[in-house]
């Protein structure tokens, strides 16, 4: 399992679809910082992924507070969750 960790809500065209493209069946998705907006701006899209890759998503908890909202995708973790997610992967791409 690769996880994926995206920080920004908005990526150039390209790069959005080459991150997106390189999902593999199994892989997990972190949402972070910015990036965690996708959840709530670009849901249909996480839903997509979701169901096409067979990938799990992630959030981090802290950033749902900082931006006081309460998405319906994804699971919630901690910042020792997040750790133990990052040490679990056999690699981290960070995008």
């Amino acid at each position: 399992m690769r996880l994926h960790q995206i920080n920004q809500l908005d990526y150039p065209a390209a790069l959005e679809t080459t991150w997106q493209n390189s999902l593999l069946a199994g892989d997990q998705i972190l949402l972070i910082e910015e990036g965690f907006l996708k959840l709530i701006q670009q849901a249909s899209t996480m839903q997509t992924l979701i169901e096409t890759k067979q990938a799990k998503l992630y959030y981090l908890q802290s950033d749902a507070i900082a931006y006081g909202l309460s998405p319906k995708l994804g699971t919630a973790l901690s910042d020792e969750e997040w750790v133990d997610l990052t040490f679990a992967a056999e690699a981290n791409i960070s995008w």
